[in-house]
């Protein structure tokens, strides 16, 4: 071993061979990673097998790699990758876990320890569901090693775990590994020059913002100019981060106009010919190699969910190895992936949600500034955020204290996991399991409303028939789709391949893609929409708020494919980024085939064939 521990790991270690549950609290970069390897290293050796979860499957990837870079014979299993599924220690998503927690699977017989990375997951809107149901409903022998870098309120979370699970160390860390120097970052008009913004100190001794008349007149720094800065300044390896795919685009392209090729492109061009030699002509167009080599060899890059994941990975290499020097890249890359920089820069402080566009949050702010400083190579990590003057002093004030946000749950109950209890449980059992949430322990066990919902989509699921359809329960317990429901009303009239199709889309992730009606198929789109009708009035008459809705705008993209055949075709129609269709069609390709088993219908491994282009299957390995 090269380094100390510090005090926090060896607490977690210790904790781990009493056998207790562990929830570690510490700083990105501080070595929650190393707990986990030890508790790796303790449960594999009394001959119990490990379950490693992380919230993506970028995450999942990464963490499979490094075990296997350790010499651990490891399995992955993310829903479009599965290999070597009876390893001893499996990598894998968050709701594979859940599943085969509901499914009873046999490999949890065996199972010391499950690792939840990035626990603070359990907060978020969409999926942190999965992570409570995990902790509620994982076998009781099974201990747990939780690990996060931001939670407010992590005594009343260890209190709901301790409720649950029994006997849990709290180990926690509030110092980052390189300390952390955070500016707020401005220019004069038409004046090239940066200035930090200087902050006071109140008679609480707290940092404060006094913007007085002067700011008016600064605004944001012009981009080449401050990537001059950070180079006179010795400050780069550096993450620019934008909240946008364009901008992150648009912005590498403006600084690589601006910069020489690198001395060291010869040795750039070895690697790069070795990891994209197997590709034509054809494939090497769609991944826009010319543009982004351009890019790289000038020490230039971006990164976003749009890339193909071998392009991803390849960016991500030379950033570590330092062929690269400024990345631009969207909030996704902060998600525990392991690119630490000397610097980074964030841009704007504000972003679109999905819903709206807001301010970011400190705990998102945490997140970003995570990346910041190398441990073993700087002495400091820098931080800088560019000043708009539209934003009130005090929410400066409130960002630059570092602290997290509070961690609230976002529990819900779906018809599938209504379904995945029901199957397991007694009613009475599944509501009492309703009961021990996140949710019910933070609202002092006022359940109410979570106890009705429950009932009421347990009764629409009997109104419609799923406790006599073997093949409609195991389509959503396998699945995890609600949004399956409308095509399982109606797949016995389907004949056609279109059909099948847009019942699999149903089941896609939500997309922001448009969906386009083709009057082609406005028998198949009526049929799902008087459907999702009936189930709505069916909803409401049980007073239940959520309506099932579908979104297959996706069913235009596949299909345009199906007919065409033509990848380049369909990505320029429908302005696709060549990584979203290859992320959906592999999605496809996985729910088609677990279709097909459910179903025994040809037309659902057609559409799992359809997914074998070698591009798709090339740029996943």
């Amino acid at each position: 071993m090269e380094f100390k521990l510090d005090k926090f790991q060896e607490d977690a270690i210790k904790s781990l061979y009493e056998n207790l549950n562990v929830l570690v609290i510490a700083p990105t970069g501080s070595g929650k990673t190393y707990i986990a390897e030890k508790a790796v290293e303790k449960y594999l050796s009394e001959e119990l097998n490990v379950i490693y979860t992380t919230p993506i499957k970028a995450l999942s990837n990464q963490k499979y790699n490094d075990f296997n870079n350790l010499g651990y014979e490891t399995g992955l299993l993310t829903g479009d990758r599965t290999i070597k599924s009876d390893s001893s220690l499996i990598v894998g998503t968050t709701e594979i876990l859940r599943n085969m927690i509901f499914t009873e699977d046999k490999r949890l017989e065996d199972i010391g320890i499950i690792v939840l990375d990035e626990v603070h997951y359990l907060g978020d809107s969409e999926r942190g569901t999965t992570w409570e149901e995990i902790i509620i409903h994982a076998p009781k022998n099974i201990k747990l090693l939780c690990l996060s870098a931001t939670i407010e309120n992590k005594s009343e979370f260890l209190d709901w775990i301790v409720s649950l699970r029994g006997p849990t160390k709290l180990v926690e860390s509030n110092t980052r590994p390189v300390p952390l120097d955070v500016e707020l970052v401005a220019t004069q008009r038409n004046h090239e020059k940066i200035y930090t913004i200087k902050s006071t100190k109140n008679n609480k001794n707290k940092r404060i913002f006094n913007f007085d008349k002067k700011y008016l007149n600064h605004k944001k720094p012009l981009l080449p100019n401050q990537i001059n800065y950070l180079d006179k300044n010795n400050l780069t390896p550096t993450i620019f981060f934008y909240f946008s795919r364009d901008r992150v685009e648009t912005k590498a392209r403006q600084a690589t106009s601006t910069r020489s090729r690198q001395k060291k492109n010869d040795e750039l061009k070895k690697i790069y010919d070795e990891v994209f030699k197997n590709l034509d002509n054809e494939e090497y167009d769609l991944l826009n190699l010319d543009e982004l080599y351009w890019m790289w060899s000038r020490r230039i890059a971006y990164h976003h969910a749009g890339l193909a994941p071998i392009v991803k990975e390849f960016i991500e290499y030379l950033f570590l190895h330092r062929f690269i020097d400024i990345l631009f890249a969207t909030e996704t890359l902060a998600l525990g992936l392991n690119l630490p920089a000397r610097s980074i820069v964030i841009d704007a402080p504000y972003k679109y949600d999905g819903v709206k566009t807001r301010l970011i949050t400190q705990s998102e702010f945490l997140q970003l500034t995570g990346r910041a400083g190398r441990r073993g190579i700087d002495n400091i990590g820098y931080a800088f955020i560019n000043y708009d003057k539209n934003i009130h002093t005090h929410w400066y004030d409130k960002l630059f204290t570092l602290k997290p946000n509070t961690l609230n749950s976002s529990f819900s109950i779906s018809y599938a996991s209504i379904l995945n209890m029901i199957n397991k449980y007694e009613v009475s059992e599944a509501i009492k399991l309703i009961n021990e949430s996140f949710y019910s322990f933070q609202n002092k066990f006022d359940t109410h409303e979570l106890e009705k919902t429950f009932i009421s989509k347990l009764q629409v699921l009997k109104d419609l028939k799923y406790f006599e359809s073997e093949l409609k329960q195991k389509t959503l317990t396998e699945t995890y789709r609600d949004t399956f429901i409308p095509g399982l009303e109606i797949i016995e009239n389907g004949k056609e391949i279109e059909f099948y199709l847009m019942f699999l889309c149903t089941g896609l992730s939500k997309s922001k893609q448009e969906f386009s009606i083709n009057e082609k198929y406005q028998n198949i789109y009526t049929k799902y929409f008087v459907i999702q009708e009936e189930i709505n009035k069916l909803e409401s008459f049980n007073n239940i708020n959520s309506r099932v809705t579908i979104d297959i705008s996706w069913f235009s993209i596949f299909n345009e494919y199906l007919i065409k055949n033509n990848l380049e075709y369909v990505l320029n129609k429908f302005n696709l980024n060549i990584g979203d269709f290859i992320r959906s069609a592999k999605e496809a390709s996985e729910l088609s085939l677990k279709l097909y088993n459910i179903f025994n219908i040809d037309e659902f491994k057609q559409i799992n064939k359809l997914f074998t282009n070698k591009l798709i299957q090339k740029t996943m390995l």
